[in-house]
Parts: structure tokens; C-alpha cells; sequence
């Protein structure tokens, strides 16, 4: 019963921080089936892999520490053990999302890409986690169940989020490079930035709390993770409107008006709900509107792929395929937003 009470609380929470993070994807968004794909292993994968081996590891520390040692048995396991298994079981995920894209969908094409899809499987971490942690608080009364709710899922409820973020950072990395170095080390170090962070979390919440003064540290721990995180995302989502930016500054006049160029490498292209409400005013409607500029998009980051001198039969069918779909829009007279 509080499993169930506890899992009505943290869902909704975990659901609007899904939405900001797979909204902060302005340019190109991730299909929902694969995100869903990517919180499903973080919330079930990832955590019932945690769950074993964080024992393994706790029985092992308790073992070398002898009896009587309960509250440092607990500290070290969250603080040397957690972050280790924890990372490398949501990581495993990302690369496993890696090698779906490299073989079918070809979606993890880039640094924001791999971010996204890493915060996402730490975010059905964090779901699973919180059930567990706020319905065992819940059994010593409903004070502690709110409070542990609040501090874990609505305080804190990105701490996991920004750890893997940092290991698909480095997949979304390796993802766009040629060099087989690259490809190689890029994820390493985005494990070994996740585990860090990871580590730093938990040995500061867990040694360092004492209280009231212990309380403001976790406090403004979590809001720094929270800042980095989304200026991580910020900072990639520039990038992309330049790779956006590049790969449509030659074919304004040709596959799309300037209006249009200048609207779709807007940086109001960044702020939530803009660019929805701008194409509401399209002479065609939201919705062709918005598969033109999608197609528009995809061919920018395809010229983007073809100057990193990826070439293939399938990427000039993709640009074929593309091309065409922008000639009907075109030729249907679909505009990106309005005219004037």
C-alpha cells in the first residue's frame, strides 16, 4: 500500500522532469518509444542490477569492517560502492541505446542526443529508488514520508539525471566522432565524470550531514547538480542551432525562404513552447509547418554528418528522401510561421 501511495507522488514528479528534459531537445526531439525504452531500463534494468550488487558490495565492506560498525558500513557503501555499480548499470544502458542507433534507428547522432537519452535512464532510476526509499520512510508516519518525498524527488529528483547525463554525454560524443580513439575513450570518460559526480553526492550527504548545517549542504548540492545539468543541456542545444545554422544558410532561397531560416536558427528556438506557438500562425497549419522544418532540420545535421565525411548509399537515400518531402511542402506551399 505504500509502495503504491508512494509511486502516486514520485511518478507525476518524474513525469514533468521527462518533459523539460526531452523538451530541451528544441531541434531534433528523441521518439518517445525509445525514450521510453531508455526510463524503462534505468527504472527497472538499472535499478534491480543496483539493488544486487550494492549488497555484494555492502556485505563485503561489512565483512572487513566487523560487527558493530553499522552506520560506516552504510556511509562507505553509498559513498565507494553505489556510484561504481550505479553508473556502470545505468551506462550500460546508454551503450546498449548506442548500439540500437549504430544498427537500426540511427537517432544517438550527437553530444545533446546522448545527454538526453542518459538523463532519461536516470530518471527511472531515480523513480524506482524514491518508491523504495519514501514508502520505507512511510512506515515511521506521514511526516517522514512527505518529508522524504520532498527531499529526494522534488529537491533532488535530478541528482541521477545529471550523473548519467555525463556518460551519455560522452556516448553522444563518440557517437559523431570518426576517430576511433574518440570512440573508444569518449564514453570511458563520461562513466568516469558520472561516477564522480556520483561520488562527491553521496559522500557529502552521507559523511558531511550533521543536521541543520548538514541540511543546506544537501540542499545546495542537489541545486548545483540541477544548474549544471541544465546548462549542460544548454550549451549542446547551441551547438546544435549552429550545426542547424550551417546547414541551412545554403539553401535559403532554394528549399526554404529566409523567413524561414531565420525563424527555424532563432535563438527563441530555445525557449519552451516558442517555436509551437510561432507556428501556429502558418498559412497551412501547425502540423505540415512543422514536418517541413523537421525535414529542414534533419537535412542540416545530415550535411553536418556528411562534413565529419560519413558517406553511404543510405545517407544520400536519407537526403533524397528529404529533399523531396521539402520540394512538396514547398510546392503544397507550406511556410514556416507566418509570412509577414
Amino acid at each position: 500500500m505504500l509502495a503504491l501511495l508512494a509511486l502516486s507522488v514520485v511518478a507525476p514528479t518524474v513525469f514533468c522532469y521527462f518533459l523539460i528534459i526531452r523538451g530541451s531537445d528544441r531541434y531534433e526531439p528523441e521518439p518517445f518509444w525509445l525514450l521510453s525504452v531508455a526510463f524503462f531500463w534505468g527504472a527497472v534494468v538499472s535499478t534491480l542490477t543496483a539493488l544486487v550488487f550494492n549488497e555484494v558490495g555492502e556485505g563485503a565492506i561489512r565483512a572487513s569492517l566487523g560487527a558493530g560498525q553499522a552506520a560506516l558500513v552504510d556511509a562507505s557503501t553509498a559513498s565507494f560502492v553505489a556510484p561504481l555499480v550505479e553508473e556502470s548499470s545505468k551506462g550500460f544502458g546508454v551503450l546498449v541505446l548506442w548500439a540500437i542507433s549504430a544498427l537500426w534507428v540511427s537517432e544517438i547522432d550527437g553530444a545533446l542526443d546522448g545527454a538526453i537519452y542518459g538523463g532519461v535512464i536516470g530518471l527511472g532510476f531515480t523513480m524506482t529508488e524514491d518508491v523504495l526509499y519514501i514508502s520505507s520512510a512511510g512506515a515511521h508516519g506521514g511526516e517522514a514520508f512527505f518529508q522524504t518525498f520532498v527531499l529526494r524527488t522534488v529537491l533532488a529528483g535530478l541528482s541521477h539525471a545529471s550523473f548519467t547525463a555525463m556518460t551519455g554525454l560522452g556516448v553522444g560524443i563518440a557517437a559523431e566522432s570518426t576517430s576511433g580513439l574518440t570512440k573508444l575513450f569518449a564514453p570511458i570518460g563520461g562513466w568516469c565524470a558520472a561516477v564522480g559526480l556520483h561520488f562527491v553526492h553521496n559522500y557529502l550527504v552521507t559523511f558531511l550531514y550533521d543536521g541543520g548545517s548538514g541540511l543546506l549542504l544537501k540542499l545546495l548540492l542537489f541545486w548545483t547538480f540541477d544548474a549544471l545539468f541544465f546548462l549542460l543541456i544548454l550549451t549542446l542545444a547551441i551547438r546544435d542551432r549552429a550545426i542547424v545554422l550551417r546547414g541551412l544558410v545554403d539553401e535559403a532561397g532554394r528549399s526554404l525562404h529566409p523567413k524561414e531560416l531565420e525563424r527555424t536558427a532563432s535563438y527563441w528556438m530555445l525557449v519552451p513552447l516558442w517555436n509551437f506557438f510561432s507556428l501556429l500562425g502558418s498559412s497551412q497549419g501547425y502540423g505540415p509547418a512543422r514536418r517541413k522544418q523537421l525535414a529542414l532540420i534533419e537535412l542540416s545535421f545530415l550535411k553536418h554528418r556528411r562534413r565529419r565525411g560519413e558517406r553511404g548509399a543510405d545517407l544520400d537515400a536519407r537526403e533524397n528522401d528529404l529533399r523531396g518531402r521539402i520540394h512538396q511542402a514547398n510546392q503544397a506551399g507550406v511556410f514556416i510561421g507566418a509570412r509577414t
